[in-house]
Parts: structure tokens; sequence; C-alpha cells
């Protein structure tokens, strides 16, 4: 049987095989579905975005990616993909938070670990999920403009089955600013869990744990076990499941999972 301690021996080996076995979950979930929509927060240089657009019945992907830097290499590696009337593809370079009204918000940018750039909190102890270190070097905080899953999917009339968070520990903040889609979408959510986000975003487990109850969702391992409390914060990855869905994401990790030498 798959322990997550096995798990995570493995995925801090091979970790590519993370976004792998991300990818194949949404692909299986796609499957005889046509005219949807996909969703990849914190889009990076597009390696999921792109995989999104090749999906065959997919109709649009939301390519959201708050860096600057970042978004201009995002824009690069797009472009042959950027005309395509069908699937469309949406580039959103703005921050996700939980906020409707606040429209910018301060932002870390790294310059020499392009992975590690997000909202900077006013939390005077700790304003990122990142441990200070002499190796990362960071450029001047600045601000960018803000908003929430909810605000970018209004009027999307298209289902949207599968929601990727990769936003360096603002994750869970930005699904509080998705109710909305989560009640109405029901997606499938992929996100980064970092132990640190509440401290550094102000909120509590036990609150995001009756927020996602409320609204009919499971939290789960990313090998697909039910989280508690006490097993949250068990792997740096994780999923958020309708109710309906969370038996069959269980049984499609098992199988991705099962493919490797784990």
């Amino acid at each position: 049987m798959l322990t997550m301690i096995k798990f995570r021996d493995y995925a801090l080996a091979n970790m590519m095989d993370l976004e792998a076995i991300l990818a194949e979950v949404y692909t299986e979930h796609m499957k005889g579905k046509s005219g949807f929509a996909l969703f990849d927060g914190g889009a990076h240089k597009g390696w999921h975005t792109r995989k999104m657009l090749d999906l065959l019945g997919c109709e649009r992907v939301y390519a959201v990616e708050a860096d600057p830097f970042m978004a201009e290499t995002l824009r690069a590696n797009l472009k042959d993909r950027a005309s395509t009337p069908v699937p469309e593809l949406k580039i959103v370079e703005m921050a996700l938070q939980n906020d409707p009204e606040i429209g910018t918000i301060s932002w870390k940018s790294s310059s020499s670990h392009v992975g590690r750039s997000s909202i900077a909190s006013s939390n005077e102890k700790r304003s990122t999920i990142w441990v200070d270190s002499k190796d990362i070097k960071y450029r001047d905080d600045t601000r960018v403009k803000a908003t929430t899953i909810d605000s970018i999917l209004l009027g999307e009339s298209l289902p949207v089955p599968f929601l990727k968070l990769d936003l360096e520990g603002a994750d869970l903040l930005a699904l509080l600013g998705a109710k909305q889609t989560l009640s109405t979408k029901r997606p499938i959510v992929a996100f980064e869990n970092s132990i640190r986000a509440p401290e550094v975003h102000g909120f509590t487990l036990e609150s995001i744990s009756s927020y996602f109850e409320s609204l009919g969702y499971v939290p789960m391992s990313f090998i697909g076990e039910p989280l508690s409390l006490a097993t949250w914060f068990s792997f740096f990855e994780a999923w958020a499941v309708p109710k309906e869905d969370a038996e069959w994401l269980a049984r499609t990790v098992g199988v991705a999972t099962a493919k490797r030498s784990i």
C-alpha cells in the first residue's frame, strides 16, 4: 500500500512526476467531455496551459500569471497559440486572492528563483511562505493587479471541470475568492499546500476546512486520501474535490501512482 511517507520520498527525487500525475488526472477527467474551459492559476511558463489547450473538446483556457517577468515568458512560450480561435487562450496578468474589491496587491518577485514569486502579505514576521536565504535574490517589492477566480470566470458559460493552482502559498487564499465557481462549476482543484500559508495570509485551517465543507468539497492528499486537520500538511500538493467526485479522484490517482516505481 502506498503511504504518504513513501510518496514524499519518491516525489522529492522525481519532482516533474508531480506535474505529470496532475496532467494525467485532468486528461482522464476530460475524456468524453466537450465544450469546456480550464483554469491554470500560476501558469508559470505554460507547461500545463499547453497540455490543457491540446485536450480534445477544450474551448478555452485561462492562464493566470501575476509576475510581470514570468508573464512575459509565458506569452512568448504560447505565442503560437495566442491567435487560435478554438481553443481560445486567455492570459490574465493578475494576482489571485480572496477580495473582489482589491484592485492591486503587494508583490515580491525573485530574480534568482523564478518559482518563488508571490503575493507579499502585510505580516511583519513572515511576508511570504519562503524562509529567508542568502541564495534567494528578490527585486524591489512592487504592486500588481489583483482579482479573484470568481471575477475572472464571471459570465463564463462553459463548464469548468478542472482548476489548477500553483500560487506559492496563496492558493487557499485564492480559493476563498472562488465560492461561486466552486458552488456552480464544481471543478476538481489541484493546489499548492503550504504549511506556512495560514500564518502568512491570515486565515485558519479550521476556517478553510469549514469553507470546503460548506461547499460540499473534500480536501484530499495528493495520493487521494481525505485530509483531516491533523494530516492536512502531510504533503505540499493537495486536491479539493466535490464530494460527488471524491471516489473517482482516489481511483484515478491510484492508477497514476501505480504506474510508477514507488
